[in-house]
Formats: structure tokens, C-alpha cells, sequence
């Protein structure tokens, strides 16, 4: 059984960069949350990506 664990990020920012970075970005939680799960999502798929070629080239390789 896989148990849910919830995780926090947390960082210093000076309050002016605090206040030109709200200026920009009115909700940064959701902002962050949202890089981060693109982040995610590329990185499993470029793996995905990589692991299929890896196979391909194995397949090829063996069926020569």
C-alpha cells in the first residue's frame, strides 16, 4: 500500500523581490505548483522517450 505524503518547498526572498514577483505572478503557489508538475511531466516524458529508443536500439541489435 502506497501511503500519500504531502511535501513543502520553502524559500527566501527578499520582500522586494517578494512584492515584484506577486506583481507578475498574483498566485505563485499555484503558479510554482503548476511549473513543477510540467517539470515532472516532461522529465517522465523524455524518459519514456529515452527508454523506447534504448529498446528499439536493443531490438534492433538482437534481430540483426
Amino acid at each position: 500500500m502506497t501511503t500519500s505524503r504531502e511535501h513543502v518547498i520553502s524559500i527566501v526572498l527578499s520582500d522586494e523581490d517578494w512584492q515584484a514577483f506577486i506583481r507578475v505572478q498574483p498566485e505563485p503557489v499555484e503558479w510554482l505548483r503548476e511549473r513543477i508538475k510540467e517539470t515532472v511531466s516532461g522529465a517522465i516524458s523524455e524518459s519514456f522517450v529515452a527508454s523506447l529508443a534504448d529498446e528499439a536500439n536493443t531490438t534492433s541489435a538482437t534481430t540483426r
